[in-house]
């Protein structure tokens, strides 16, 4: 009997299965890996910053300072070099030093840690390349720094591995390019690159190691939280979750800039539903109302909360006032959709809402309390309406008086339950 060779691409798949057991891929399907890597800009912090000083300052001291340091510059390279030795210094040194700094250290951390990282990595990197081949016409060389710079990729600059792992290569890979342009093919540079090398390979290990268990820790605290955070009716937050979640949005958003919107969604004549189809049924028309609403908060910061008997809420971050005008028509088609009875409605013959929406720039020194009632205000102005709508509410925020609610909005508002 004629067997027919295995394809080469059934061969390519067995070899990716078994290098996939070996090492995992180290990613979560969305929208938990864009939840992972938000958390990790923000846990990393404190790290960087703590080895961001030492590391950028000694490195501009050695490059910039006087005194003994321009003599040490002085020995280490000749006298026609220092034109390409300055440019480098105030060119690449100075610019990416300062840059680097100034990402970890203000509020350009959250949006560009992720590009800066690597950028000044690897430019500084190359620059002490640069020196190491110009450092040989003067019988001196940098070869037992560059070990030291592919780690300081895995370990210094806070990375993900695949950033991490580009990095550290390209620095590898320029480091022998180098040496093979400028014809240092001596057996101490062969040797310098293949320490270079091992330091490539121990860094992934290491990283990846490390970046895995990280990984698995924050899944299963993810896992614990989501219990703890989880309406069982509904499936969605519930209001611990959304108190836990503005408060740190808010923060985030102070320091990004970034504006805040935050829907409070009541289900119209709610009690006269329960008292015409029963509890049971009201129960399943909350469960089906809040996997609508849950629609418009997919983005990894938005979130969607029951906060309490009928009313859910929608946080929605970095979003503008049309498009949460847009959010707010696509909810109330959603629930149209759904044709959920409600013969007790004097609203219409089915489920109906009406959505209170409030836009806001959170500004040091205010609170999301503010947030929160001006959303509250514009429900109240939707319900006075007619219901059955949106009323989004975002110039009033700047004279709002946290705090200040009209006395007979409570009673209608218990009354209307």
């Amino acid at each position: 009997m004629h067997m027919k060779p295995p394809s080469r691409t059934k061969h390519r798949n067995t070899l990716r299965e078994r290098f996939a057991k070996l090492l995992p891929p180290l990613t979560f399907a969305e929208p938990l890996e864009s939840q992972y890597r938000n958390w990790h800009t923000d846990h990393v912090r404190e790290r960087v910053k703590y080895t961001m000083l030492p590391a950028m300052g000694l490195l501009l001291i050695v490059s910039m300072a006087g005194g003994p340091f321009r003599e040490l510059r002085a020995a280490l390279f000749a006298p026609d070099q220092m034109v390409i030795v300055d440019v480098l210094r105030f060119g690449v040194l100075l610019p990416t030093c300062t840059a680097m700094l100034l990402v970890t250290y203000t509020k350009l951390y959250s949006r560009w840690l992720t590009f800066a990282a690597p950028a000044v990595a690897l430019l500084q990197s190359l620059c002490i390349v640069a020196c190491d081949l110009l450092m040989h016409r003067q019988g001196y060389s940098l070869s037992s720094v560059l070990p030291m710079l592919v780690l300081s990729a895995y370990m210094l600059f806070g990375m993900m591995q695949g950033q991490a792992t580009i990095t550290a290569t390209a620095i590898v890979v320029a480091y022998g390019l180098a040496g093979w342009v400028a014809g240092l093919n001596t057996g101490q540079r062969l040797f310098d690159l293949a320490m270079t090398s091992v330091a490539l390979v121990l860094g992934f290990f290491f990283h990846y190691s490390f970046s895995r268990t990280q990984r698995l820790n924050w899944f299963r605290n993810m896992m614990l939280t989501d219990s703890v955070h989880r309406d069982a009716l509904t499936n969605i937050g519930n209001r611990r979750m959304f108190d836990a979640h503005i408060d740190r949005l808010w923060n985030q958003a102070i320091r990004t800039r970034a504006p805040l919107a935050l829907l409070l969604v009541d289900l119209d004549h709610f009690k006269a539903f329960n008292d015409h189809a029963g509890h049971q049924a009201g129960d399943h028309c909350l469960a089906r109302v809040a996997e609508a609403i849950a629609q418009s908060a997919r983005r990894p910061l938005d979130v969607a909360a029951r906060y309490g008997g009928e009313e859910f809420v929608v946080l929605l971050f970095d979003v503008k006032r049309d498009r949460v005008e847009e959010l707010c028509r696509e909810m109330h088609s959603n629930l149209a959709a759904l044709q959920i009875p409600h013969p007790a409605s004097s609203v219409g013959p089915y489920v109906t809402v009406s959505i209170g929406a409030a836009c806001v720039e959170p500004q040091a020194g205010r609170n999301h309390d503010g947030l929160i009632q001006l959303a509250d205000e514009a429900l109240y102005a939707a319900k006075e309406g007619g219901r059955n709508r949106t009323v989004v509410m975002d110039r009033e925020y700047a004279t709002l008086k946290t705090g200040a609610f009209r006395v007979p909005r409570k009673r209608e508002r218990t009354e209307a339950a």
